[in-house]
């Protein structure tokens, strides 16, 4: 059985976790990367996280949250960053579908504050607002941006690809949607991603259609599945030990240097 890392996931929301991460275990995936979406669910990631080695943590205010944060959110996760080296940031964005879009990009840019001083992988949702974000890390200093970023269910622009890849150290997360033929700008977005750029996700508690998700991207690329299931597998890695990277190369135009 091949190995699989669910890389953007919710486990918190799933009725019972444990058997959650049980049964995707059974399925081949080993190790998940779960996200939150306010600070309302930052504990019950940080119990997860705890509790299951497999489970790595990312904590953030998702932009459908932006304007109901409390005044005290960003020390908060100030202190639970300082505290775990290994947390990652996320998810945080912008989405165009929402109120409040100057909210979104103040709270976007503060997380990415935060991402920066404390080296942190950022796991990013953004949905018709590809030109703010790409704005965004166009106007912030070439030592303002995390170690790396990841583009949950990607469906963006193939015209920016090459830039959040090159300029910004992203990689490109797909998750079961692309097994729907009907989603024709993800699928078309998946066939120019480069090879060593693609992550697969589940987006859910349901971590278990993660070997289904790699199936269908190995079809769309014309890869064997097996392939593609390890290459998957290896980008995954690679992303999450780049997490507290202060530098990892500061001629690209990205990380965090003093």
């Amino acid at each position: 059985m091949h190995k699989y890392i669910d890389a953007h996931c919710h486990l918190q929301n799933a009725p019972i976790p444990t058997t959650a991460i049980d049964t995707a275990h059974r399925a081949g995936v080993m190790e998940f990367i779960c996200n939150s979406g306010a600070p309302d669910d930052w504990n019950a990631i940080l119990k997860l996280h705890d509790a299951h080695p497999s489970v790595h943590a990312c904590i953030g205010v998702h932009p459908w949250h932006a304007s109901d944060v409390g005044p005290d959110w960003q020390m908060r996760m100030e202190n639970i960053l300082a505290a775990a080296p290994d947390i990652m940031v996320g998810e945080v964005g912008l989405d165009k579908h929402y109120p409040s879009v100057t909210t979104q990009v103040a709270v976007f840019n503060t997380q990415l504050d935060i991402a920066c001083e404390f080296a942190r992988v950022t796991h990013i949702h953004c949905v018709g607002a590809w030109d703010t974000l790409v704005h965004i890390f166009k106007t912030r200093t070439m030592r303002r941006m995390p170690p790396a970023i990841v583009l949950h269910a990607f469906s963006g622009p193939i015209n920016i690809i090459e830039k959040l890849a090159n300029e910004y150290n992203g990689y490109f997360s797909f998750s079961p949607m692309i097994m729907d033929v009907r989603h024709r700008r993800m699928r078309h977005a998946l066939c120019h991603i480069p090879m060593d750029r693609i992550l697969a996700e589940s987006d859910s508690d349901n971590s278990s259609v993660i070997p289904d998700t790699v199936n269908t991207i190995a079809e769309i690329k014309s890869v064997a599945s097996d392939k593609m299931a390890d290459i998957i597998y290896h980008n995954t890695t690679v992303v999450m030990k780049q997490n507290g990277q202060i530098t990892p190369n500061t001629n690209a135009g990205w990380g965090c240097g003093d």
